[in-house]
């Protein structure tokens, strides 16, 4: 996608700076292990710029972003990961966003009918006050119209 705007992630792991780049789809192909069946299995998962930054190995491999312009700049400042710069979360937020696919238009035509609120022409409240019933939901007053 020529959209992109962060055109590889870096990380220092085990004293070797590995560079992962992003797909066409501007997502990183990151090996991401998880217990199944009492099982550690690794897959090679595609992960956004976010994931990638936050993921709980990578957040403490110093990584470093490789900006569209050849620039270069480290996600975390002098080696904190506990603070995120907001310049670099812009950067993180703005790449996730142009490479997010589009919405088809009859999904967002679907969303906006879901949004309404349901009526068959009718209100939800009836016209007497509820006030003049008691807690049973009857009347509370003697019938007046036995005469």
């Amino acid at each position: 996608m020529s959209n992109e705007i962060i055109k590889a992630i870096s990380l220092l792991h085990k004293g070797e700076r590995i560079i992962i780049e992003a797909n066409l789809m501007g997502k990183f192909k990151v090996p991401v292990t998880s217990v199944e069946n009492g099982q550690l299995r690794t897959r090679m998962r595609n992960l956004t710029a976010r994931q990638v930054v936050e993921h709980e190995i990578s957040k403490n491999c110093d990584p470093t972003l490789y900006l569209k312009g050849q620039d270069r700049v480290r996600v975390f400042q002098g080696g904190d990961s506990g603070y995120l710069p907001a310049a670099i979360d812009g950067i993180i937020t703005k790449h996730d966003e142009v490479t997010q696919p589009p919405v088809p238009r009859q999904l967002k035509e679907l969303l906006k009918r879901l949004d309404k609120p349901i009526s068959n022409g009718y209100d939800s409240y009836p016209d007497y006050d509820q006030a003049h019933f008691d807690m049973y939901g009857t009347w509370p007053y003697e019938d007046d119209t036995d005469d």
